[in-house]
């Protein structure tokens, strides 16, 4: 593996581990909404943030749009700068994702993710 695809990746240390493990984000005060998604910040350690996606099944009925979703989430989330601001990140969508909503999905989580990485 190559130095920029290893510093691109989305290591272990960039994902919350266990059950219950974005609750404290969850129940912070800073909330992004958008038209199409919600994304709740925390602060985290820094230098290091770290991602959460909550993808109810009411939102994403099959298994391959909840995939699809988490993939896109996980790829804005690894090339955006947010990675490095040491935030603790978790994504909620608020419409349906099936077929057609993907592009405009992805759109306003980029710029929830733009937000979050603005200084406040």
């Amino acid at each position: 593996m190559t130095r920029g695809a290893r510093k691109e990746g989305l290591s272990r240390r960039h994902r919350f581990v266990g059950r219950g493990g974005f609750a404290p984000a969850l129940q912070g005060p800073r909330k992004l909404r958008g038209e199409k998604s919600l994304v709740h910040v925390a602060e985290g350690r820094p230098g290091v943030s770290r991602l959460g996606l909550a993808l109810p099944k009411r939102l994403a009925p099959r298994a391959v749009d909840r995939n699809r979703a988490k993939r896109i989430a996980r790829e804005l989330f690894r090339r955006h700068a947010v990675k490095a601001a040491g935030l603790d990140v978790v994504v909620a969508p608020r419409v349906r994702l099936e077929g057609e909503a993907f592009p405009a999905w992805s759109e306003d989580l980029r710029r929830l993710l733009d937000r979050a990485a603005a200084p406040r």
